[in-house]
């Protein structure tokens, strides 16, 4: 199967985008029903840009030698080596100055759309304010906790690992900090056999569903500064520590108000840009 004989080079190109974003892969590799999906979707997205770049905005752009080499630099480095980066633009029958023509048509698009964007009203603290009240369940937190613990692995292939001395050890260490949780850290560091151990145990922030269910049972049961006896799992013996709880409830404001300033004022830039091209 060859590649289809595109009309000009940014059809060519639109088609090598499309080929590799939806299908990974070259359009020469893709059955007839998958390369005509890409050559339809390639073609509708060259009318549009064709469209955009005879728009009076596009007048005013202005892309720089620069910002064209960066690009092809950034593309040529998705390929393992510049023969095969050369051989892909070759399959869809583009030579290095065709494509570095459709990347600066592309990078043009692309600045015309962010001119037009940052016409649009942002946001202000009083719609995101309006906007975290009028959705209360979009900002509920479920409950949380901060856990450490400490893994001794079972393992019959050694003898300290075997279930019995596994078992052992992890209750000399839960006596222990259960008598100095400070040195949680510490023994974790010493003895855990789970790669955070490297952090002194830490499992971070842990919410229900997450962790092997007879350790969550006793994790969401403890108190605050608690350390755990010990707890088996599909991978050994467990000890934990919870260090602070977060109750479910409502995200505080301050806490979100700058993601939701950002959020609503991107929503206001994609609404202004779709407006736009409906214009043409």
């Amino acid at each position: 199967m060859t590649a289809t004989v595109a009309p000009n080079s940014d059809l060519r190109y639109a088609t090598l985008q499309v080929a590799v974003a939806q299908f990974g892969d070259s359009l020469t590799k893709l059955t007839d029903e998958e390369r005509e999906q890409v050559e339809k979707i390639a073609q509708a997205q060259v009318a549009l840009q064709s469209k955009v770049l005879r728009s009076p905005e596009a007048a005013h752009v202005v892309v720089t030698p620069e910002q064209v080499e960066s690009e092809i630099n950034s593309i040529s480095a998705r390929f393992n080596n510049t023969e095969e980066f050369v051989e892909t633009l070759s399959n869809f029958e583009l030579d290095l100055d065709a494509f570095r023509r459709a990347v600066t048509a592309n990078l043009r698009v692309d600045a015309t759309m962010e001119m037009v964007a940052a016409s649009a009203d942002g946001c202000s603290e009083t719609d995101a304010k309006l906007y975290y009240y009028m959705n209360p369940d979009k900002f509920f937190r479920a409950e949380t906790r901060q856990a450490r613990h400490v893994l001794i692995t079972i393992n019959p292939d050694f003898p300290e690992n075997c279930r019995e001395e596994a078992f052992k050890r992890a209750t000399q260490i839960a006596m222990r900090l259960q008598k100095k949780p400070k040195r949680f850290a510490e023994q974790a560091i010493k003895y855990s056999e789970c790669p955070t151990a490297m952090n002194g145990g830490e499992l971070g922030r842990v919410k229900k569903g997450v962790l092997f269910p007879s350790i969550e049972n006793v994790l969401f049961s403890m108190k605050a500064g608690e350390v755990s006896d010990v707890i088996e799992s599909p991978i050994g013996f467990h000890v934990l520590m919870c260090d602070s709880i977060s109750p479910e409830g409502p995200v505080p404001l301050a806490e979100v108000l700058p993601s939701i300033v950002e959020k609503l004022s991107d929503r206001n830039r994609k609404v202004r840009q779709r407006a736009w091209l409906k214009s043409l």
